[in-house]
């Protein structure tokens, strides 16, 4: 298939790639914004480039033919909108929107053109954009908000495929001597300590969070309760040989800063609030015996049960 050049004189000003192909899925026409995107030069792929070379795999480049000769996504032999990934010369996934058409004569169908609208920066600030949206400035982790999503999200699939699910409460002991003695400044300094220590100390399928002021929660997928125990221990210890207030240290305010840690373990079965009320309250039982420790609430017990501090 040929293109008059007036045609490709209009390509060549566009700014977003427009690429032809023939009937056999060939490349015929490939413009300026196209080389600058892909990384390849038109003379070098015109009648040499397969279509389904510029996208993920195979099954893209088909389904992509099958929405234009259905009316899926506008009238038939159109595709209007549609957001997929190109792939460069150097194997860089671009996420793109394609508006496609159909080329034919006499129904008898000659080829396609595509017009590929570059969206990287559009994904970059969505992402931006949602990233601050769940997350707490002050810690680095995420707000509350994103907790109770995430906590109703992790128990359901926990009851559909009956796996144990743990949360974690920490609260900390003598955080407000911090504030009201030393300032805001140094609870602040605190506070981005502890986002950095669950920011590091966790697996990639667990989620730490600022539940409000100098509480937090980890939610821990696939945990059951004695890896979620050992793991608050570690929190503790770790927290105590960083933060220069904790039992660890002797500092010269007189000072003492510590956490309380609960447990709490679920097949998702019950309300989000019960569940989130099962680790808080081994938490405040964790309190009212000094701190510094961590304490399980068991369900099948129907009450705490006590866990070695730390």
């Amino acid at each position: 298939m040929t293109l008059a050049i007036e045609h490709v004189d209009l390509t060549s000003i566009c700014p977003d790639p427009i690429i032809a192909v023939d009937e056999k899925g060939y490349v015929s026409l490939f413009n300026q914004a196209a080389e600058r995107l892909l990384g390849y030069n038109a003379k070098q792929v015109l009648g040499v480039l397969h279509i389904s070379a510029v996208y993920p795999n195979e099954d893209e480049a088909q389904n992509i033919m099958r929405l234009m000769l259905s009316s899926q996504m506008g009238e038939r032999g159109r595709l209007e909108g549609y957001e997929t990934f190109i792939m460069t010369r150097s194997a860089v996934q671009v996420p793109i929107r394609l508006s496609a058409a159909l080329i034919g004569e006499k129904g008898a169908r000659k080829g396609s053109v595509g017009f590929f609208h570059d969206l990287t920066q559009q994904k970059l600030l969505e992402a931006t954009l949602k990233k601050q949206s769940i997350t707490d400035d002050l810690s680095g982790l995420f707000n509350q908000r994103y907790f109770y999503t995430q906590v109703a999200k992790e128990m359901e699939r926990s009851k559909r495929y009956d796996c144990e699910l743990s949360l974690v409460c920490i609260d900390l002991d003598g955080f407000k001597q911090v504030n009201d003695r030393l300032g805001h400044l140094e609870g602040d300094q605190i506070v981005r300590s502890i986002g950095l220590l669950l920011g590091e100390g966790l697996r990639n399928s667990d989620m730490a969070f600022r539940y409000g002021g100098d509480e937090f929660m980890l939610l821990l997928p696939n945990t059951d309760t004695q890896h979620a125990v050992l793991l608050a221990n570690r929190i503790c210890q770790m927290f105590n040989s960083i933060c220069r207030y904790s039992p660890d240290f002797s500092d010269e305010s007189g000072i003492e800063v510590s956490m309380s840690l609960g447990v709490a373990t679920t097949r998702g079965g019950g309300p989000v609030d019960y569940f989130i009320q099962r680790a808080d309250m081994a938490m405040y039982r964790a309190k009212k015996r000094g701190g510094n420790r961590a304490e399980v609430f068991r369900q099948e017990e129907g009450e705490e049960a006590d866990v070695q501090a730390v």
